[in-house]
């Protein structure tokens, strides 16, 4: 391979490093939505329309970060990503059939075996698997690429390019392909050179770290508000050795009632699904006392260049014994002070720490140490999504999953993506810890259908703020409680 020069190759940031160098058998960096599209009706048929979007897609040209492949550090320098002398696109993607009766649990038992093969770090590092053979005539289109590579903003990114807002668009897109619009260009371009004005090294974040350090440090042991330290007060459930063997489930909730209920208590959306996963998981477990279960959750951040611009924050949840509404409560004032810790903190500090504080639980994992620190009890996230139907070379997008990776010391990854009219949950857990995860779906639902119960009670209720109450927001909770009881 020729030496890479400055516009062929891209340094990686400590995290992206750290989805290269930590991964192991057991912690594979894959992540990539599992799509279930459907085929127009009167068309051929799910192998013909495969066939064509297989045999159309490896046309499609490719653009970074697609072409490149992984350079180790060493006597090179830092680890990179370098562009490849040539990428055979056709060597990255596959035709397979499901068997009869091409159930969903065949689907998804065959998508977790395709996720938890490591990508070949010799070329680029992403693949695209076509498969009929489902039952009702339905195609699935699994995506795999490093996380190394890219975050899920930048997933969103490529998958726009993937999909059509029309169903006659019978245009084959790939999610590697090059912007076409001149505003997408020029962004990329405002980008690169935003990168290329950085300074190669930066004391800020060293010290913006720091002082988030220490005011986690104050926060742990009660002298301020704010995030507690990472590792404290951990609950220990979903614990289980390093598996390769995955499994997976999703659950849909529908979107405008989780909107109506967020409305309801000044709460936001991701408020009211952290506390029904929080809802659902305690009721998994059987927990009804202890410490809260703490989330890893990804903060997306503003940043010029590629790869990962994210930060994975960790928080604890409600009370294992709080009721629904108190458990709502208690997630605000805990996603009120992660949003305050990022405000707070240098983009680089956040980046950095996310790297520091999962590369312990990592190490003491290949070092075979059976108690080691645990950092969360599950990941859970929220990439974003689509409102609207999305179609795929004219056939329906019915199911999007976000499937991702487990970080180490963890079981469990939650990821929400809203499409159409739903929040589609998707659960992806080590078998070993989670054989049953399609009840940990089933249970959510059931958490929702509480919680919204418990909102809708006559006791509960909330009233119509009055004319005056509506330019003072300090205690809105408060407020409809003092009206319920009126």
């Amino acid at each position: 391979m020729p030496t890479p020069t400055a516009t062929t190759a891209s340094a990686l940031s400590l995290l992206d490093a750290a989805f290269f160098l930590l991964e192991t058998e057991e912690r594979m960096s894959n992540v990539g939505p599992l799509m279930i599209v459907r085929p127009k009706a009167g068309a051929r048929g799910a192998r013909a329309y495969a066939d064509r979007l297989l045999r159309d897609i490896v046309k499609c040209p490719l653009a970074p970060p697609f072409d490149r492949v992984y350079q180790a550090p060493g006597w090179r320098g830092l680890p990179r990503l370098v562009q490849a002398p040539v990428v055979n696109v056709e060597e990255h993607c596959y035709r397979h059939t499901l068997p009869a009766p091409g159930t969903q649990a065949q689907l998804f038992e065959f998508v977790c075996r395709l996720h938890e093969q490591r990508l070949d770090r010799s070329r680029p590092l992403w693949e695209l698997h076509v498969i009929d053979g489902l039952a009702k005539g339905l195609v699935a289109i699994f995506f795999k690429v490093h996380h190394g590579m890219i975050d899920g903003r930048g997933m969103q990114v490529a998958f726009d390019r993937f999909f059509s807002t029309s169903p006659d668009d019978r245009t084959v897109h790939a999610p590697w392909e090059p912007p076409e619009d001149v505003g997408s260009k020029r962004g990329l371009a405002a980008s690169k050179a935003a990168a290329a004005r950085q300074p190669a090294a930066d004391t800020t974040p060293k010290r913006s770290l720091l002082a988030a350090l220490g005011r986690q440090a104050l926060a742990s042991a009660g002298l301020a508000e704010g995030m507690p330290l990472p590792f404290l007060n951990m609950p220990a459930v979903l614990e289980a050795a390093p598996s390769v063997r995955r499994c997976l489930a999703y659950c849909l909730l529908p979107l405008e009632r989780v909107r109506t209920l967020a409305h309801q208590y000044d709460a936001k959306v991701n408020d009211v699904m952290l506390t029904v996963l929080d809802m659902a998981m305690n009721a998994h477990l059987g927990r009804g006392d202890g410490h809260p279960l703490v989330a890893d959750m990804p903060v997306a951040l503003a940043q010029a260049r590629g790869g990962n611009a994210l930060a994975i924050l960790q928080f604890p949840l409600g009370a294992p014994a709080a009721s629904p509404l108190d458990r709502l409560e208690q997630v605000k004032r805990h996603t009120a002070k992660v949003k305050a810790h990022v405000r707070q903190t240098e983009t680089g500090a956040l980046v950095n720490y996310t790297a520091l504080v999962h590369a312990l639980p990592a190490a003491m994992e290949v070092l075979g140490v059976s108690r080691s620190p645990t950092l969360a009890n599950a990941v859970i996230s929220n990439p974003g999504g689509y409102t609207e139907k999305r179609y795929v070379a004219g056939a329906e997008l019915v199911t999007g999953l976000p499937v991702s990776v487990l970080a180490p010391g963890q079981t469990l990854n939650i990821t929400v993506a809203t499409y159409d009219q739903n929040l589609q949950i998707a659960f992806l857990g080590m078998e070993s810890a989670l054989p049953d995860i399609q009840r940990l779906a089933d249970l959510t639902v059931k958490a929702f259908d509480e919680l919204q119960a418990a909102a809708t009670a006559p006791q509960r209720r909330a009233r119509a703020p009055r004319a005056e109450e509506a330019a003072d927001r300090a205690a809105p909770l408060r407020r409809r409680r003092q009206g319920a009881r009126a």
